[in-house]
């Protein structure tokens, strides 16, 4: 099965503050032609740099999904990469004077909105979209991920708590353009009360607030939730950007407490099996 490839028509410019390091980041979005990928540029170093968000190019999955060549990154990416993954966004060039993306929300709705309002434009060249055959399973620790043959991508997830304001989660959607933006794209990331400290004394979270972000308090979460069950919508959100670094596919995902990690074991995993 094949698809027509797909990019921006116009740039864009957008500005707001980075997750982890608390700094203002500006992002510059434009236009490429045809089988040339997603690509982070690092603007901000002496000699620009050019980051492919494929598979390979992953450093590091700690608490965010983190891209890299030689000895320079870009973290945090998985939120713009599940709004391209909706918008099916195949060649774009994202210019970035940081190492992370702006947080903006905590969602990829901010990141959606700007994307569709930039326009989007077929391309000449078509995407191939691979059929899962047989069932692919990674698992590690009691953390688990199956892809099931399916004629749709699809995502089902269980999010088990052990926190006691914060009970099991479960959600399931097939993933196009307007489930993402009904039902994925608004839910944030989140975090616990317990976790800041270490956290900022590790140099990530810096930038979290209440105003991009879920916290969990003692009792459950301490600010409004856009669902009941927005921290499960968000680790959807999260395995939609991280499978964009893999090959396109089409399968029924089956996820239990899974984390970016070991979406990035089984993308590549798929990598393998679909090349």
């Amino acid at each position: 099965m094949e698809r027509k490839q797909k990019t921006i028509k116009n740039e864009f410019t957008y500005t707001g503050i980075g997750l982890h390091t608390g700094k203002n980041v500006t992002i510059t979005c434009k236009p490429l032609g045809v089988n040339q990928g997603i690509k982070f540029k690092r603007i901000d170093l002496e000699d620009p740099l050019e980051i492919e968000a494929i598979i390979s190019n992953v450093t590091t999955t700690q608490r965010c999904t983190t891209i890299g060549v030689d000895k320079y990154d870009v973290n945090t990416i998985e939120h713009i990469m599940s709004a391209l993954n909706a918008l099916k966004i195949d060649n774009i060039l994202i210019e970035i004077d940081a190492d992370e993306p702006p947080v903006t929300d905590g969602s990829g709705k901010i990141f959606f909105d700007i994307l569709k309002e930039a326009g989007i434009e077929e391309q000449e060249a078509t995407k191939k979209i691979h059929k899962i055959k047989e069932p692919i399973y990674v698992k590690e620790g009691d953390q688990s991920l199956v892809v099931l043959p399916d004629d749709e991508l699809r995502i089902s997830y269980t999010f088990v708590s052990n926190h006691p304001g914060l009970h099991d989660q479960f959600a399931e959607f097939v993933i196009n353009e307007e489930t993402y933006y009904n039902e994925i794209a608004s839910a944030r990331t989140f975090g616990f009360d317990h976790e800041i400290e270490s956290l900022k004394e590790m140099g990530l979270a810096l930038g979290g607030s209440l105003e991009n972000a879920v916290l969990v308090g003692e009792d459950g979460p301490i600010n409004e939730l856009r669902f009941s069950n927005e921290l499960v919508r968000h680790k959807i959100l999260d395995i939609i950007g991280d499978i964009k670094l893999a090959p396109e596919f089409t399968g029924h995902i089956i996820a239990i407490r899974s984390g970016h990690k070991l979406n990035s074991i089984l993308s590549k995993k798929l990598k393998e099996y679909l090349n």
